[in-house]
């Protein structure tokens, strides 16, 4: 198996193979830079389909997947494979890394996988290198070639929704925790405590809440001299404060270990 460099590639190009719609600005050492076309798909939306005007960026929001589908389309015969690899200037930016192959005998447009790993939206101009393709010829042709989706100017391919699964739909199996502390697990352990001390903090907020109010009624009933009838609502009070803090407490207590 041998990699093709910059000159190969380019002689190819030029004969009308490997690339169609290429850019020879884009070849680099030993591999072409593939660009982003005019439609992504935001895989977050149920993979809605995004077509982009002229001049028009993609804007990738944070935390979201898409599919970046390239400007060029790949016609790969059956004595070459294609390693697609993401550049490293998006992956500083919050891009997730990219690590693709095209079989011998694929042919149509690349899809690019990636997900805004970033609390940033992240806009990509058309025409921005988004990837970088390597073409190995390999020892002979293939003779099991490429019969998937060819490109995608039907759409994406199906997406394997009946992998997915809700919390409730997993939640008797023993390694799942409660959907809360699922939850937290998901952010960093300085926004836990975080979250943990301001639960905290709302628990004695409540109490303290429920104590001036017990205190104000006191007052009241004391200003209006019927303290001996009020001395009954007051303690009916005090078990119904008593009774909704031990509550609160118990109730972020259960919350708290699952």
């Amino acid at each position: 198996m041998a990699v093709l460099n910059d000159n190969d590639i380019e002689a190819e190009i030029v004969a009308g193979r490997l690339v169609r719609n290429a850019d020879l600005n884009r070849l680099n050492g030993a591999c072409y830079e593939l660009r982003l076309g005019d439609v992504y798909y935001d895989l977050t939306e149920d993979g809605a389909r995004i077509e982009l005007q002229p001049g028009q960026h993609a804007l990738i929001k944070p935390g979201h997947r898409v599919v970046l589908i390239t400007a060029e389309e790949l016609e790969t015969p059956s004595n070459v494979s294609v390693k697609v690899v993401s550049k490293g200037s998006l992956f500083s930016v919050g891009l997730s890394a990219v690590a693709t192959y095209a079989d011998p005998g694929f042919s149509g447009n690349l899809g690019i996988v990636t997900q805004n790993i970033s609390d940033k939206y992240i806009e990509l101009p058309q025409g921005e290198p988004i990837a970088k393709a390597e073409f190995c010829r390999l020892s002979g042709a293939a003779t099991r070639l490429y019969a998937g989706q060819h490109g995608f100017q039907m759409g994406i391919w199906p997406i394997k929704t009946h992998l997915q699964k809700t919390h409730a739909q997993v939640t008797d199996d023993p390694r799942v925790q409660s959907e809360k502390q699922e939850s937290l697990a998901l952010l960093p352990k300085a926004t836990r405590s975080v979250i943990r001390r301001l639960e905290i903090n709302q628990q004695w907020t409540n109490i303290g809440l429920v104590i001036a109010i017990i205190i104000n009624s006191l007052a009241i009933f004391l200003v209006q001299n019927k303290l001996i009838e009020g001395l009954t609502g007051v303690a009916t009070s005090l078990v119904a404060a008593a009774i909704i803090a031990v509550g609160s407490l118990l109730l972020n207590f259960v919350r708290r270990n699952g």
